[in-house]
């Protein structure tokens, strides 16, 4: 099921979104880092999932989930080996990279006759004998 089409996504996205603004701004509010916590999480997840058209839902999960982890890993490995870790840069780097690939889900989304294609060409491979 598309993260738009769940009644919790733009909630969670707004939450998650919220707590990314009160990072950046220095904020020291208890539900921070808590609502850090959901944007890092979620956000790549929720960047990644309409690149992912072709897979099915629980696997759109599992590739979503793995994008999650490969961003915030990278993000901390590179800024932590550079001597630049802090909490408000991390936040900045992981939004600028779901903002850059944000828009591929609109370019893919909005292909006309790929997907068409694609299953054409896999029921044709099915039935070669």
């Amino acid at each position: 099921m598309p993260p738009s089409s769940h009644p919790l996504a733009p909630i969670v996205s707004a939450a998650g979104l919220a707590g990314a603004v009160l990072t950046l701004l220095g904020d020291t509010s208890p539900y921070t880092g808590l609502l850090t916590l959901v944007f890092l999480l979620t956000a790549p997840a929720l960047t990644v999932w309409p690149l992912l058209p072709r897979l099915s839902p629980p696997a759109r999960v599992v590739a979503s989930g793995a994008v999650t982890i490969v961003v915030n890993v990278a993000v901390a490995q590179a800024m932590l080996s550079l001597g630049l870790w802090s909490i408000r840069g991390g936040v900045a780097v992981v939004l600028a990279i779901c903002l850059l690939a944000a828009p591929l889900g609109v370019v893919v989304s909005r292909r006309p006759g790929r997907a068409a294609s694609h299953e054409a060409s896999e029921e044709d491979w099915m039935y070669e004998g």
